[in-house]
C-alpha cells in the first residue's frame, strides 16, 4: 500500500473527488454514500488521521458493486481534473496579446487624466 500524507494537497484533492462522486450516486445505497461523502469531507476539512480511518471504515461498509463503480467513476473524474488542470495551466501561462491600436490611442478618459495631471504639475 502506498504511503500518503493528509497534508498533501493532491491527496486532499483525490479525497474531495471521491466525495463528489459519492454525492452523485443515486438509487439503492444513496443515503449511505452521502454519509460516506460527508465523512470524507470531514477528512479534507480536518486533515485528521482518525477522521480518515472512520471514512475508510464507512466506505468499506458500502455494497461492493457500489464501491467498484464509485472507484471507477472517481478514477475517471481524477483523470479529467488532471487534464483540465494541464489545459488551464497552458492557457494561463500564455501572455495575452495586445491589440494593435490600443496603446497608441488613449481614451478620452485617459486624456482628461493626463491634462489634469499637467495642470497640477506644469513642469511635468
Amino acid at each position: 500500500m502506498e504511503t500518503f500524507s493528509l497534508d498533501d494537497s493532491r491527496t486532499l484533492q483525490a479525497i474531495g473527488i471521491l466525495a463528489d462522486v459519492l454525492d452523485g450516486v443515486s438509487g439503492p445505497g444513496g443515503l449511505d454514500t452521502v454519509l460516506v461523502s460527508k465523512a470524507l469531507r470531514q477528512v479534507v476539512a480536518t486533515k485528521s488521521q482518525p477522521a480518515f480511518e472512520f471514512a475508510t471504515r464507512a466506505f468499506n461498509t458500502l455494497d461492493p458493486a457500489v464501491r467498484r463503480k464509485v472507484a471507477a467513476d472517481a478514477d475517471t473524474a481524477a483523470r479529467d481534473a488532471v487534464e483540465l488542470r494541464g489545459r488551464v495551466a497552458g492557457f494561463l501561462s500564455t501572455a495575452p496579446r495586445k491589440e494593435r491600436g490600443a496603446a497608441q490611442a488613449p481614451t478620452s478618459f485617459l486624456n482628461a487624466l493626463n491634462l489634469r495631471h499637467k495642470r497640477r504639475n506644469p513642469e511635468a
